[in-house]
C-alpha cells in the first residue's frame, strides 16, 4: 500500500512539471524572437541614417563645386569686357565717334561775279567735329572722310590775296592742306582752334591730290606752336576741271591771257578761272579768281589782263560758257 500510494502521488506532478517546463521554453523563445526583431530593426535605421548622411553630403558639394564657381567666372568675364569697350574703345577711337559725326550730299546751281566763287555742280560732303567740342591733334592730320590733309599751320606776312585785296597783313595763318580725294574740290572750309581761337579756311577748284597755301579768312594769326583743334570741313565737288577745248583755244603770255572763239557760234560771254601755282607745285591762295569776258564772235580772239594773274605763275583752271 506504501508504495502504490508513493508511486500515485509521483504521478499526480508530472503533468505540472511538463507544463511549467512548455511555459518556460515558450517564454524563452518568445524573448529570443523579440531580441532577434529589435536587432534588424537597428540594422535596418543604421542603413536608412547612411544613405541619408551620403545625400546631405553629395548635393552641397556639387552646387559649391559646379554652379557658383560658373556664375562667379562669367560675371567677371562680362565686367572686363564692359571695362575693354567702354575705356579702350573711347580712347582710342574719339576720331571715328568725334570727327565723321555726319554726311550730307546736295547739288546748287549758281554762279557769282565774287573771286573764289564757283558754280557748285557737285556733292556736297560735311566732316562736323563733335557738338560739344573739336578733335584736339597734332600736323600732318587727315580728316575722318580722308578727303583733306592738313600738313602744317604757318604764319605769314605780305599781301593778302583771298579777297582780291592785296592788303598789307603781318603773320596771318596759313593752312597748307592736300585733296587726297579722286575729284576737284569746287568748294570747301576748313575750320580749326588754335588755343581755342577759331580759324577760317576757304578754298576752290583744288584739283585731286594738289596741294595749297591758304590764307585764314579773317586776317587772323596764331602761334605754329599753338594746341590746334579740328573744327570740321564742308567740301562740294566736281567730277574734272572744264576748259571747254572744243569751244574756245586759250593761251598766255607775261600775264596776258588771250581767248580765241573756236565754236563756230558767237559766244555772248564767258568766265575764266585761275590761280597761281608755284614752281614746288603748291597753289598759292585757296580762292580762284574770276575774269569775265562778254561778246566773243565765232573766230574772234580777245585778250584781258587779269590783275591777279602772275605772270610766271598764273594757271588757268577753268572755262564756263554761256
Amino acid at each position: 500500500m506504501g508504495k502504490r500510494e508513493k508511486t500515485e502521488e509521483k504521478k499526480s506532478w508530472l503533468p505540472i512539471v511538463i507544463v511549467v517546463i512548455v511555459v518556460v521554453a515558450a517564454v524563452l523563445i518568445a524573448v529570443l524572437v523579440s531580441l532577434g526583431g529589435d536587432s534588424g530593426d537597428g540594422d535596418s535605421d543604421a542603413a536608412l541614417n547612411t544613405e541619408t548622411e551620403t545625400d546631405d553630403e553629395t548635393l552641397p558639394a556639387e552646387d559649391d563645386e559646379t554652379a557658383e564657381p560658373e556664375l562667379d567666372d562669367s560675371d567677371s568675364d562680362t565686367e572686363e569686357s564692359v571695362d575693354t569697350a567702354e575705356s579702350g574703345d573711347t580712347e582710342e577711337t574719339p576720331d571715328a565717334v568725334d570727327e565723321g559725326s555726319s554726311d550730307t550730299v546736295s547739288d546748287s546751281d549758281g554762279d557769282s561775279d565774287a573771286q573764289g566763287s564757283t558754280a557748285s555742280q557737285g556733292t556736297v560732303e560735311t566732316d562736323s567735329a563733335s557738338e560739344q567740342e573739336e578733335t584736339a591733334f597734332s600736323f600732318p592730320y587727315t580728316s575722318s572722310m580722308d578727303e583733306l590733309k592738313l600738313i602744317a599751320v604757318y604764319n605769314y606776312s605780305g599781301y593778302y590775296i583771298e579777297d582780291g585785296s592785296e592788303d598789307e597783313i603781318d603773320s596771318v595763318a596759313i593752312l597748307e592742306v592736300t585733296n587726297l580725294s579722286d575729284q576737284v574740290i569746287e568748294y570747301a572750309t576748313v575750320t580749326l582752334t588754335a588755343d581755342g581761337k577759331e580759324l577760317h579756311f576757304e578754298v576752290s577748284l583744288l584739283p585731286a591730290g594738289e596741294t595749297v597755301l591758304v590764307m585764314e579768312a579773317d586776317k587772323q594769326s596764331c602761334s605754329e606752336t599753338a594746341s590746334f583743334g579740328y573744327g570740321g570741313s564742308e567740301i562740294a565737288y566736281l567730277s574734272a576741271l572744264d576748259l571747254c577745248e572744243d569751244q574756245v583755244s586759250i593761251s598766255t603770255d607775261s600775264g596776258a591771257v588771250t581767248v580765241t572763239n573756236i565754236s563756230g557760234d558767237d559766244i555772248s560771254e564767258l568766265r575764266l578761272f585761275y590761280k597761281n601755282q608755284l614752281d614746288t607745285g603748291e597753289y598759292v591762295g585757296g580762292i580762284a579768281y574770276t575774269v569775265k569776258l562778254e561778246d566773243l564772235a565765232a573766230g574772234e580772239s580777245q585778250t584781258v589782263y587779269p590783275s591777279h594773274f602772275d605772270p610766271e605763275y598764273g594757271v588757268v583752271m577753268m572755262v564756263r560758257v554761256y
